[in-house]
């Protein structure tokens, strides 16, 4: 009888490093770019318990260009230097009843686009709130995580990168699409 070899599993510390490393390991808030806005960063809260991404906008309307609907909004404080307002467009993919986190149902506007996490960009619906109040003017809903394919960290922060990181890998064309 000849010895068999045994695999040795990779430790769950070992796998976790991994995936952190991979970038598919998110802390309980991240930076977040929005390249479609020319949004280099911005902080975002993410939530499991949220299904639907929520974007703080204002004055959100609906406008009509080559016979399809789109949404025309304004991001305030956005620009790369933290100054100013971005007017956006994006397209309509429905309106939407949302429950809030206090409980309340209101409708809100949906849209659909890229969003950059560490090295990632992927395609995202988001609903546009009045998000003042929050602590965040974006969360990321599970939905987003799902499409990822991002595991949470609740006890850690920023685990995607660094402002700077997300900046560059927009720039230099280096953020993999999924």
């Amino acid at each position: 009888m000849t010895p068999r070899k045994t695999q040795v599993k990779p430790s769950l510390k070992s796998r976790t490093d991994a995936l952190v490393q991979s970038g598919h390991v998110l802390g309980w808030r991240e930076w977040i770019g929005l390249p479609d806005f020319d949004v280099p960063f911005m902080k975002a809260k993410v939530d499991t318990g949220a299904r639907t991404s929520s974007l703080h906008a204002l004055n959100p309307r609906v406008i009509d260009r080559d016979n399809q609907k789109f949404v025309k909004f304004i991001l305030p404080h956005y620009r790369g230097d933290g100054h100013g307002r971005i007017e956006c467009t994006a397209p309509l993919v429905e309106k939407r009843e949302i429950r809030s986190s206090n409980g309340e149902a209101e409708e809100r506007y949906v849209i659909s686009t890229h969003i950059a996490v560490g090295h990632h960009k992927i395609r995202v619906e988001v609903s546009l709130a009045n998000r003042s109040l929050m602590g965040f003017p974006m969360l990321l809903g599970r939905t987003a995580m799902k499409a990822g394919r991002f595991l949470v960290q609740p006890s850690k922060s920023y685990l995607a990168g660094k402002p700077e990181q997300v900046y560059t890998a927009l720039k230099s064309d280096t953020v993999s699409e999924q």
